[in-house]
């Protein structure tokens, strides 16, 4: 099995991106995860998952935000997260550091910060 638009969409219920849009994002979140994983054993289900998380993450830490808290009075919006924060900056991205078996995602052996740092 492999990552599609609907698995994302299941985690992004309000997204507005186009599948299109979605499977480029699931892309990137594969190579990344590869990468970072550097050739190590994952059950291709346990991959997945952490692809579909780490998707949503790019989503949610880019092109639609993850909003926190909003104000219909003050047209106030407070967004999840820091830039800066890489994985933890979002739920999604705290979920796949989770689901990840190989433990690359936070900070793998080295203790090191991961790749997914947001800058904007």
């Amino acid at each position: 099995m492999s990552v599609t638009p609907s698995d994302v969409r299941r985690v992004l219920p309000d997204t507005e991106l186009s599948d299109g849009d979605l499977q480029s994002e699931i892309g990137v979140a594969q190579r990344m995860y590869e990468q970072r994983i550097d050739g190590e054993y994952v059950e291709q289900q346990q991959k997945d998952d952490v692809v579909e998380r780490l998707a949503a993450h790019l989503i949610a830490a880019g092109p639609e935000r993850q909003v926190d808290s909003a104000s219909e009075s003050g047209g106030n919006v407070s967004f999840a997260g820091e830039t800066g924060e890489g994985l933890r900056a979002t739920t999604h991205g705290q979920a796949a550091i989770q689901l990840d078996p190989t433990g690359q995602l936070d900070g793998g052996e080295d203790g090191s910060s991961d790749d997914f740092t947001l800058s904007l």
